[in-house]
C-alpha cells in the first residue's frame, strides 16, 4: 500500500496580478523531472510569467510510483485545473539523443533512439523537430505518466526540457564565444551539458552525477573531447545550485571562466520571480520558446 501524505511546493511566486488576470488566455507550462514536478503560468500577450510552483520529491523505483506523487501534486494544487488557452508538458531526465535534421526518417525514431538505450518497458518514443537548428530531438516517457497528463491537461503539446534550453542559448550573449561556451544545467543527481563554439553546437548530454567532482570530472572530460580547453572556455551554470553548493565550489576550483546563467531576456516576470536567483528556472522559463 503506497503511503500519502500533503505534498507542499519546495518554491511558490504569485501575485495579485494572477487574480486580475483571465486566465484562459494564459498558458501553463508544466516540466516533469526526476523528483520534481514545477510549472509556470505564462501571459502570451503581456511575454509576462505570472506564477511558479515547483514540487520537489524524492525520485520513485518506478514510474507508477512517480505517477502518484504527481497525483497527488494533482490532488493538493487546484490551480492545475484551472481553463487554461493551451497547456504544454515538458520531461527533463529521460533518454533522449540530438539528430541532425537532414538524416531524421520519423519511422525510425525508435531505431535512433535505441541505438544508444535500451528500449524500455511502456516507453512511447517521441521527437521534436528543431526546424531553427536543423536538429530532431528524440526521446522516450512513460506511457502510463503520459497518458495520465494528456488526460488531465487535454493536451499533446509534449517537449523534451533540452529542446527548451536549445533555444534558450541563443539569446545569450556568450553563445558566439570563440574559445567555447558550455552551459550547465544541474538538476537533481544530474546535469545537462551543452556546448557551442562560435554559434555551432558541438554536443548536448545529460550525465548523472552525485557529487561536485562528479560534475567537473564529466565536465572537463567532455570539453576535451570536443577539443575545448577547461582554461579558456566559458562556463555558465544553471539550475538547481547555489553559490554555497559542493557543486559550486568545485567548479570555482578547475573552472577559471565560470558564471551563472542569466534570467532568460526578453520576458516579464512578476517580482517574487525576481527574488529567486535568475538561474534557478531557466529550463522551465525557455518553455515559453517552444510553444
Amino acid at each position: 500500500m503506497s503511503v500519502s501524505y500533503k505534498i507542499h511546493p519546495a518554491f511558490a511566486a504569485d501575485d495579485a496580478s494572477l487574480l486580475e488576470t483571465d486566465l484562459t488566455s494564459c498558458q501553463l507550462l508544466v516540466l516533469i523531472g526526476k523528483g520534481t514536478f514545477s510549472y509556470v503560468v505564462y501571459n502570451p500577450a503581456a511575454k509576462k510569467f505570472l506564477a511558479l510552483k515547483s514540487y520537489h520529491f524524492l525520485p520513485q523505483k518506478t514510474a507508477t510510483a512517480d505517477l502518484q506523487m504527481i497525483e497527488q501534486i494533482f490532488d493538493a494544487d487546484k490551480l492545475l485545473f484551472t481553463n487554461f488557452n493551451l497547456v504544454q508538458l515538458a520531461f527533463d531526465g529521460v533518454n533522449s539523443t540530438l539528430v541532425p535534421e537532414q538524416h531524421y526518417n520519423p519511422s525510425l525514431k525508435k531505431d535512433y533512439l535505441h541505438v544508444i538505450y535500451p528500449e524500455q518497458t511502456q516507453e512511447l518514443v517521441l521527437a521534436d523537430v528543431l526546424t531553427d537548428q536543423q536538429l530532431v530531438n528524440i526521446y522516450s516517457v512513460d506511457k502510463d505518466v503520459m497518458g495520465f497528463l494528456r488526460k488531465e491537461f487535454s493536451t499533446d503539446k509534449v517537449i523534451h526540457a533540452n529542446s527548451g534550453l536549445l533555444k534558450s542559448y541563443r539569446f545569450d550573449n556568450d553563445f558566439l564565444e570563440l574559445n567555447g561556451v558550455a552551459y550547465v544545467d544541474i538538476q537533481q543527481h544530474k546535469f545537462s551539458l551543452t556546448i557551442f563554439r562560435f554559434g555551432k553546437l558541438l554536443i548536448q548530454q545529460d550525465v548523472s552525477s552525485q557529487t561536485g567532482l562528479d560534475v567537473v570530472y564529466h565536465l572537463v572530460n567532455i570539453l576535451r573531447q570536443t577539443g575545448l580547453d577547461e582554461q579558456l572556455v566559458k562556463v555558465k551554470v544553471g539550475g538547481a545550485v547555489t553559490s554555497d553548493s559542493q557543486i559550486h565550489e568545485e567548479l570555482r576550483r578547475f573552472i577559471p571562466k565560470l558564471e551563472w546563467m542569466p534570467r532568460l531576456p526578453g520576458f516579464w516576470y512578476i517580482p517574487k520571480m525576481e527574488e529567486i536567483p535568475g538561474y534557478y528556472f531557466n529550463n522551465l522559463y525557455a518553455m515559453a520558446l517552444c510553444v
